[in-house]
């Protein structure tokens, strides 16, 4: 079967670990970062840098490697109060970009998560795995982005090529 997919290996994101309650966030911050998403497993953007709610009092501050001093001036690690973790994880995570029109059929070959837009809404990410491995999903327009630790990226990108074969 021949899928209609875009599926381009997209690199390495600037990425900043964030744990602690959001208040103590923003009063450390201020208004700095992206509003906190109202719902667990979504993201909130502001332009390209991104706050993603990836479990209980934990963040994942996300933008292009391009501004990755600029996420470290919004949320300096060295800086932060004792209540909370503030760690530079950019280098933990290569990140692949699934596009198209069957790019969800590829998803579901890769991840055992319901990603229909009925489940996975816009905005939506969430730790799953994919083929097995310990990976970051998020809904994207036209698709999907899926980042998984940078030394399986090699890997994941010949499993995709695999599922993606005619």
């Amino acid at each position: 079967m021949s899928y209609e997919v875009h599926i381009e290996r997209s690199g390495i994101r600037a990425i900043i670990d964030l744990q602690g309650e959001p208040d103590a966030i923003t009063g450390w911050t201020g208004n700095a970062l992206p509003d906190f998403p109202q719902r667990p497993n979504t993201a909130s953007c502001r332009g390209e840098i991104c706050l993603f709610w990836v479990a209980a009092e934990r963040w994942l501050l996300h933008a292009p490697l391009e501004r990755e001093a600029e996420l470290q001036a919004l949320a300096p690690p060295q800086d932060a109060p004792v209540e909370i973790s503030a760690v530079l994880v950019s280098d933990t995570l290569t990140f692949f970009t699934i596009a198209g029109r069957d790019a969800a059929q590829i998803v579901a070959i890769a991840c055992p998560l319901d990603t229909h837009i009925s489940v996975f809404v816009d905005n939506a990410v969430s730790y799953t795995e994919a083929f097995g491995l310990k990976a970051l999903l998020r809904r994207i327009p036209d698709g999907f982005e899926l980042a998984i630790e940078s030394s399986f990226a090699d890997l994941l990108a010949d499993y995709l090529a695999r599922a993606t074969a005619s």
